[in-house]
């Protein structure tokens, strides 16, 4: 029997086929995403478990940097001049914080925030997001224990906000050591390239600006510690999981005297300039500035207002006068070019001129200060009555080029300090400095004008000191210094003749001790004596009209009178200390410089020669 088997329509069969290559494509697609999704969580599980435990942990715990205690500077009688203060602040993580309103709203319960410091806070939050947003960012407000206190025992019921330690530098004279000393700041972009790794990203941190804060940085600046505490999912602690309280940094013992420093300021009072004390070896102690400004204010952060101020101040409370400041040196410069003169053979201490007030050469005229001229003078008598005629023909006899060549013995345009943020390096030219710079020979004339000081001569105080230092030490050269741990023996003899360093000394104790020397009224009576030798630096060119009319420099706009200097040491008898003071446009180096280095230095001896002798 034959059994029956339908034929199957051809549309059928087409059907089927279709269907079994659907399911075949959809199958296959299904294994494909399961393949995917698999493979997927395998390379998450396997290969990224590490950095999403480390997501995980970012969002369960914050580790929050804990800024260092800075080291302390002392004097050099070990009294604190910079110090720290703890204070209590609060942390947060801004990115935490989805509502600014809300969050400063729940902490109205334990801390008062007026609107004013509400606005100020939410403008540096937002910016703070926009630069440093996984970050911590401190609210600079001071909290008295009582309130942290409280808010650490309700940490349970507050978000995002950590209580923290931090320090706050504080001067206990920060006007009298502004500039010398300097002031702590938050790094700006230019310090985070060459801040050390470790101190990114902590917050609150503050680092040396200027003045020794800045010179010695590494070793005050100290090591940041690290707290580490978990959260839970709405930002509140649950606890601290490990804390590390960082390295204090290393106090900083400098050779700066405070009781000193402080008289110095107060004796330059309203006027511009500086006083620079130090010993005969190199220790530097007093190095001040005026005015000056409160170096408090810009640790804890001075108003635009109050910097403005500073900014628009003719007398420049900003710059440090001691170390940047640069002046043609003008008579104080004259005992420098009788040594160059006198090592090179040059001229001899016997050496005698007419001074008539005034002499040519090559059809100019050349001017003394003095009106009728000094009558017949020897190297001693030019010093100590400082004529200028006696000089202009020792420069043109020695010639600039040697001059240059003793002055940098002297180190006169050079740096006095190492790495100085603040100090410039003055100008001592010479023949070859002037082709270099300005494209054009010498002349005769500029060499005559460097005699006295003048012309393209610049010199900073902290040179002219160093120099006089030098000149009463018996001709050493030294290596000034603000840390008291440097050695500050006597180095290589720069004045090689015996005979011509004790005409010069001598010059230099008549021209402050006995009648007609420049510096007399300022002289000091009694065992202990200084000396010294003033200086007027021109800032204009006096020309043969107001020579006639006779234009008193107190009469000028304060811009265009004279600077008024002096350079001296003490006691004359066994020198020990130098002093160098100058006086923005104050006229005649006896008339201001003078009178303010009596003071100073009767004060030196008052602290360091108690028996009113140096015996």
């Amino acid at each position: 029997m034959e059994y029956f088997s339908p034929k199957v329509k051809k549309g059928i069969e087409s059907k089927s086929k279709t269907i079994s290559r659907r399911g075949f494509v959809l199958g296959l697609a299904k294994v494909a995403f399961f393949g995917v999704i698999t493979s997927r969580l395998a390379y998450l599980q396997l290969f990224k478990s590490k950095e999403f435990k480390q997501l995980s942990d970012r969002n369960r715990y914050r580790e929050i940097k804990e800024v260092p205690e800075r080291g302390n500077i002392y004097d050099f009688k070990n009294r604190i001049i910079a110090s720290n203060n703890q204070v209590y602040l609060l942390s947060i993580f801004p990115s935490e914080i989805k509502n600014l309103n809300e969050f400063f709203y729940s902490l109205r319960p334990y801390v008062d925030f007026d609107i004013l410091e509400i606005k100020k806070f939410k403008r540096e939050i937002y910016r703070h997001k926009k630069t440093k947003k996984y970050q911590a960012y401190i609210i600079d407000k001071k909290l008295p224990w009582k309130v942290v206190s409280n808010i650490n025992y309700n940490l349970s019921n507050i978000s995002y906000v950590q209580p923290i330690v931090s320090f706050e530098r504080t001067y206990s004279h920060a006007k009298e050591f502004a500039h010398i000393v300097g002031y702590v700041g938050e790094p700006n972009k230019k310090d985070l390239k060459s801040l050390s790794e470790k101190f990114l990203n902590t917050p609150n941190l503050k680092i040396g600006k200027s003045g020794i804060e800045k010179k010695f940085e590494d070793l005050i600046i100290g090591s940041p510690g690290k707290s580490v505490i978990e959260t839970n999912a709405y930002g509140r602690q649950l606890k601290q999981i490990s804390y590390d309280q960082g390295i204090k940094g290393k106090n900083f013992n400098s050779t700066l005297d405070s009781e000193l420093q402080v008289f110095a300021n107060k004796t330059l009072g309203n006027e511009g300039g500086s006083v620079i004390v130090m010993t005969t070896k190199g220790e530097i102690r007093c190095c001040t500035s005026s005015p000056s400004f409160d170096a408090n204010l810009f640790t804890y952060g001075i108003n635009s207002f109050e910097y403005k101020k500073y900014l628009r101040d003719k007398k420049k409370p900003l710059s440090n006068k001691a170390l940047s400041s640069q002046y043609p040196p003008g008579s104080t410069l004259k005992m420098l070019v009788a040594i160059s003169a006198m090592e090179n053979g040059i001229v001899n201490s016997n050496l005698k001129i007419r001074c008539k007030e005034s002499t040519e050469y090559f059809g100019q005229k050349y001017h003394c200060w003095k009106e009728k001229g000094h009558g017949l003078v020897d190297m001693k008598k030019a010093i100590k009555e400082s004529c200028d005629i006696y000089f202009y023909e020792v420069a043109r006899l020695l010639g600039v080029d040697r001059m240059h060549k003793t002055a940098l013995k002297f180190g006169l345009g050079q740096y006095v300090l190492d790495n100085f943020l603040e100090e410039k390096k003055g100008v001592f030219p010479n023949t070859k400095w002037k082709k270099k710079y300005i494209g054009q020979p010498w002349y005769l004339g500029e060499t005559i004008i460097a005699g006295i000081g003048q012309g393209y001569i610049q010199t900073t105080p902290i040179q002219l000191c160093k120099m006089i230092a030098q000149i009463a030490n018996g001709g050493f050269k030294i290596k000034p210094s603000l840390n008291a741990n440097d050695n500050f023996e006597l180095g290589e003899k720069i004045i090689e003749n015996e005979d011509h360093l004790k005409i010069i000394k001598d010059s230099l104790d008549v021209a402050t001790n006995e009648w007609k020397g420049t510096s007399y009224n300022s002289r000091i009576k009694g065992d202990l004596k200084f000396c010294g030798k003033t200086g007027t630096s021109q800032v204009r060119r006096i020309s043969q009209r107001q020579r006639e009319l006779d234009i008193k420099n107190k009469d000028l706009p304060w811009k265009f009178r004279d600077h008024s200097l002096f350079t001296g040491y003490g006691p004359v008898s066994n020198p020990e200390y130098a002093i160098s003071v100058i006086i923005d446009h104050g006229g005649s180096g006896s008339s201001k410089a003078a009178p303010i280095a009596k003071k100073v230095m009767q004060k030196v001896f008052e602290l360091y020669y108690p028996k009113g002798t140096d015996a």
